[in-house]
């Protein structure tokens, strides 16, 4: 009877690290086509790269290793996730963790706080999200600091060009951007996640994203990525490319 017993118990070990190995492949295998599709600005020079909404720093880490020598300011909000990303980076001496949550006004706003903290957003979450991705529906509120942009930067002034500012904040880009004029002026590229859809209660949409910034002087040239729902029959939302054409004229 033992015996059986412990013969049951491996295979469940086994069967057990064989899901861990699969899993970790998966992540693994998707992590590297990510850092593909973003070489398509690994030959920019970027010195400075502004990561606004950064979480555990699944894009600094990729920023770091395609830009070696860029000082990289990452902005996460939620204590807890600020924390993680501190320890990941812990001994980079480029690289420095803000727990802010960069937005157009100083001051203080509740977050609403995802199971799945990717999704988490100073915006309520609507009920499309939740339907396509019901692991990130509960939630908790959490009271985090505000800051805009060209506050921050006015602070830390310098920022060295050419520079990049990455903005993934879940429905708030919009807060981000007029926030941020005269910073985003000074950048060479914006990569701005944007939605098809309203994943988020007032979150702006692709097109408005594309008329606010070309109003300041961006042009949209592609995707780095986009991601399809759950039936692969539409693309839900995007990391959108624009670059600065006063830029592209100074340095062309």
């Amino acid at each position: 009877m033992s015996l059986n017993i412990h013969k049951v118990f491996n295979a469940f070990g086994l069967e057990v690290r064989l899901l861990k190995n699969l899993r970790k492949a998966r992540e693994d295998a998707w992590k590297r086509s990510e850092l593909e599709a973003w070489r398509i600005l690994a030959d920019r020079k970027f010195q400075t790269i502004l990561d606004v909404g950064a979480n555990e720093g699944q894009f600094a880490r990729m920023a770091r290793e395609l830009w070696p020598t860029a000082t990289i300011h990452s902005f996460e909000p939620l204590p807890q996730v600020h924390a993680v990303l501190v320890s990941a980076f812990a001994g980079d001496a480029l690289f420095q963790a803000h727990n802010i949550a960069i937005s157009d006004r100083a001051g203080s706003q509740v977050m609403h706080c995802s199971a799945f903290t990717p999704s988490s957003s100073l915006l309520p979450m609507a009920d499309v999200h939740k339907q396509e991705w019901p692991q990130s529906a509960e939630h908790v509120e959490v009271e985090v600091a505000l800051l805009p942009l060209d506050d921050w930067a006015r602070a830390n002034a310098p920022l060295p060009g050419p520079m990049l500012i990455k903005i993934d904040v879940q429905g708030f880009e919009l807060h981000v951007i007029n926030g941020g004029l005269d910073t985003l002026s000074k950048a060479d590229v914006v990569v701005l996640e944007v939605a098809f859809q309203e994943f988020y209660e007032g979150q702006p949409l692709f097109a408005d994203i594309h008329a606010r910034m070309h109003e300041l002087g961006f042009a949209y040239r592609g995707n780095v990525e986009q991601y399809l729902g759950k039936d692969k029959s539409s693309v839900l939302y995007a990391d959108a490319i624009f670059t600065n054409t006063r830029q592209d004229k100074t340095h062309g």
